[in-house]
């Protein structure tokens, strides 16, 4: 089905003060086709920021390695072990949290309020889950400057609502391009940095046609959009996606080399979480048999990791710094 843009929408805002020049994925695809017109250079986003070292990573030709994280530690594991990105995702967050699916229950002050406390945790840049980015474009508007505030470098809005992923229904409403759009619209000018707005269309994992999605997905990087999230692409896809939409994409793969091979620019890491759990579940199952827990628990954080993950160290420097086990200080 093919859509038109509204006539009475402005130019969108989708190459503003983002990544200049074009950078060539594996395989010949321009993978960041986002250079201005008549090729002027611009001046490279501020590394200190955010936004800006976030779109120094898209600016690479390799792949950028994004972790799904669902709490804090699991956050801190993955800048301990060298991956650029963390997501603070809703279904991650669901899990852990309520110990429920990515159902659409989650509110935006979770999700914020989870941003909030792995961006004091850890140095890499945040991809933050916003879901349908809380309603309306004016809910849009104000969730964008929030989650600026709660250090943010890259904010992903679904055209996904309501009701979502539950099995053996449908996976959820779509919601109309025009009004996608007009979200879109309200993110982009809501930003007062170098934010990274990511879009992601819902089309084909609710089993609908691959080429609405990427006319969609072109429409949204037009209104503001700077990377874009098409759930169940097929892999041999994504080159495609890319240069139809102009912009960088972010995809679940299986591996870093299949990202290059396709022409992927976040290649994204979902189930970890699942990983632990599955780890957890093992365990419990050991001790409830056996009484004990078995060859599951060699899996175990050892005392040294144990303390580099939860900062010991510094904490120990820090108490004998400020005297802070003296009986005075009470």
């Amino acid at each position: 089905m093919s859509m038109q843009v509204r006539s009475d929408r402005p130019d969108g805002p989708s190459r503003r003060r983002f990544i200049q020049g074009t950078a060539a994925a594996a395989g010949g695809v321009a993978a960041h086709a986002l250079g201005t017109a008549g090729g002027a250079a611009a001046q490279a986003p501020a590394a200190s920021s955010p936004g800006g070292r976030f779109r120094e990573l898209l600016a690479r030709s390799e792949p950028s390695r994004c972790v799904n994280c669902g709490d804090v530690a699991s956050a801190r594991l993955v800048e301990m072990h060298g991956f650029e990105i963390a997501m603070t995702g809703g279904s991650a967050l669901s899990l852990s949290k309520f110990g429920l699916g990515d159902y659409g229950m989650i509110t935006m002050d979770d999700l914020i309020e989870f941003c909030t406390r792995a961006a004091d945790a850890i140095d890499l840049p945040i991809i933050a889950d916003a879901d349908d980015g809380g309603g309306n474009p004016l809910n849009v508007y104000r969730a964008v400057q929030r989650y600026e505030r709660a250090g943010a470098a890259c904010i992903m809005i679904e055209d996904l609502y309501g009701a979502k992923h539950l099995q053996g229904l449908s996976e959820g409403k779509i919601l109309a391009a025009d009004a996608m759009v007009d979200k879109i619209h309200a993110a982009a000018d809501a930003r007062r940095g170098d934010t990274v707005l990511m879009t992601r269309c819902d089309v084909v994992a609710g089993g609908g046609p691959l080429d609405e999605a990427l006319e969609r997905m072109t429409r949204y990087v037009q209104a503001g959009g700077d990377l874009i999230f098409i759930p169940q692409i097929p892999l041999d896809q994504c080159a495609r996606a890319v240069e139809m939409a102009g912009a960088p994409m972010l995809a679940s793969v299986p591996s870093v080399q299949a990202a290059r091979d396709n022409g992927v620019g976040v290649a994204f890491f979902g189930g970890i979480n699942l990983v632990a759990a599955g780890a957890v579940d093992r365990a419990l199952g050991e001790l409830a048999r056996d009484g004990q827990v078995g060859a599951t628990g060699d899996l175990a954080l050892d005392a040294d990791r144990r303390r580099a993950l939860i900062r010991n160290d510094d904490m120990v420097e820090r108490a004998q710094r400020y005297d802070a086990q003296s009986e005075d200080t009470q």
